[in-house]
């Protein structure tokens, strides 16, 4: 793996957890959206799941056609 592909997974998982965590914990959010809710956990799981997999994609795309 290069620099690049490690970076983009580095991203992509500070990404995931990003998503989890404002999921999960409205007052991380911005206060126009905080009076929302915390959404589920499996709900917040499967998000950051999603984000992270795209992430994955995308590093391996990049490894394939880069």
């Amino acid at each position: 793996m290069d620099a690049e592909h490690i970076l983009l997974a580095v991203i992509g998982a500070g990404t995931s957890f990003i998503t989890f965590c404002l999921m999960r914990f409205p007052r991380a959010r911005r206060p126009q959206f905080q009076p929302y809710g915390p959404f589920s956990f499996a709900a917040s799981f499967f998000g950051a799941l999603a984000i992270f997999f795209m992430s994955a994609l995308m590093v391996y795309a990049h490894g394939v056609w880069g």
